[in-house]
């Protein structure tokens, strides 16, 4: 028998509609989830038990009918909220509590969905790790830098959390910890009330169970009558196999799993083809380093001149560093050398409906020192295009794998048509 904590966010909504469960008895079964599970996996920076159940017990007595009733959702502890602390995975903002919800959470709250609270993210969401574990072996990453949301996720303690990318940091962890994840095209989600790291970059996402529950909170998010995803016909669907100039830093088994998806898109009747990337792609890896280097070293001006102490080495020693080395001369090139791309980028993509690529280069790391390596995703951070990653398989320790799908930018909706319909080939599901 399912338990409530197991369902996704669509069935949620489905079984509340149907007067099949009640928000209450879901807030319960997701509570005493995180209960068995946080002592060794510790997914959560805050979490207040007792406002759950009264905003659930609200919800049951609502006579509302919202998309999202009765949802139980996380947020990255970067993004604001009017009840609970917001401290940027640092101990400098201990206690740190906003004056308002961010709009996305906002969105979600007033479409009756219940924020549990804020999940762990590593220092400023760069690269200093925060506690989180892997939930399927806590001694590995979970990945970063939206470990909490990942693991919460991935753990069955929400169905749904807020992630944040400013180069590979939703669709990497989301893979690490066996969950679908979604970077929406740039600019589509809007990052009022959360926290910059590279604003030129920085894309707020989801990481959920399924792809139909983030067109669900996409349409939330943004605002939009509900629209249900297309039923994709696999015999129209164009996809291309992205091998990328960094496909030999990927496992062996990750690039089988790869050619295996594409396989059974062909079996299934999807024209699958070779990608061939534009022109100047091997430059997006240092055009990706002076943007984000020298934008975040810029926002954290505050904190450097007046809590250098509190600030991790690998933080000032990572994007702030390049940030401080990188000329505004420099600066300006990159932002035109990715601005450039893009257009090729685009061009590119005619005549292909999603480009099929690794979502990490092999299993979550063992340890908690690193998030692993963001080379598969940054390109797709670089062109702003849609991303999603779905579960694909298991490493040769037992560990998700994931396999990165990518669209055109601008036209979410029918990438995550055909996201779905991708997903449905993965599942087996007819």
């Amino acid at each position: 028998m399912t338990e409530p904590y197991e369902l996704t966010a669509t069935e949620i909504v489905a079984a509340i509609e149907a007067n099949e469960l009640t928000c209450e008895a879901l807030a319960i079964s997701c509570v005493e989830r995180v209960e068995s599970q946080e002592g060794n996996l510790r997914a959560w920076a805050h979490l207040d038990r007792d406002a759950v159940f009264t905003a659930a017990r609200a919800a049951d007595k609502s006579s509302s009918r919202g998309l999202l009733k009765g949802v139980p959702f996380g947020a990255k502890d970067i993004i604001d909220s009017v009840d609970m602390p917001t401290t940027h995975g640092s101990a400098i903002y201990a206690g740190n509590r906003p004056a308002w919800d961010a709009p996305c959470i906002a969105a979600c709250r007033n479409e009756g969905a219940i924020l549990f609270g804020k999940t762990g993210t590593a220092e400023f969401a760069h690269v200093q790790p925060g506690p989180t574990r892997n939930p399927f072996n806590s001694d590995h990453t979970p990945g970063g830098s939206s470990s909490g949301s990942a693991a919460a996720v991935g753990a069955g303690m929400v169905p749904v959390a807020f992630g944040t990318q400013t180069t590979g940091s939703t669709i990497r962890p989301a893979a690490f910890c066996g969950a679908v994840g979604y970077k929406p095209s740039y600019g589509d989600f809007s990052l009022t009330g959360v926290r910059d790291n590279s604003p030129s970059l920085d894309t707020l996402g989801l990481i959920a169970r399924s792809v139909a529950d983030l067109a669900l909170f996409r349409t939330a998010i943004m605002l939009l009558p509900f629209v249900k995803l297309a039923e994709v016909d696999l015999s129209c669907l164009r996809v291309s196999i992205c091998r990328t100039p960094w496909w030999e830093q990927a496992e062996v088994y990750t690039q089988d799993l790869v050619i295996d998806v594409a396989s059974r898109l062909s079996s299934a009747g999807a024209t699958v083809t070779d990608f061939e990337m534009p022109e100047g792609t091997a430059d997006l890896v240092q055009a990706m380093r002076d943007v984000s280097g020298f934008e975040f070293a810029r926002v954290m001006l505050h904190e450097r001149l007046h809590h250098l102490d509190q600030l991790s080495q690998k933080l000032l020693a990572g994007r702030v560093n390049d940030g401080i080395h990188c000329s505004y001369t420099d600066y300006r090139g990159a932002l035109a050398t990715l601005d450039s791309y893009r257009g090729r980028f685009a061009a590119a993509m005619e005549g292909v409906d999603l480009l099929l690529t690794p979502s990490a280069t092999g299993e979550a790391p063992k340890g908690i020192d690193s998030t692993g390596n963001p080379i598969f995703n940054l390109p797709w951070t670089a062109t702003y295009a849609p991303v999603v990653t779905l579960p694909a398989g298991r490493g040769p320790k037992g560990l998700p794998l994931g396999v990165q799908l990518v669209g055109c930018r601008n036209d979410d909706h029918r990438f995550l048509s055909a996201a779905q319909a991708v997903e449905r080939v993965i599942n087996n599901v007819d």
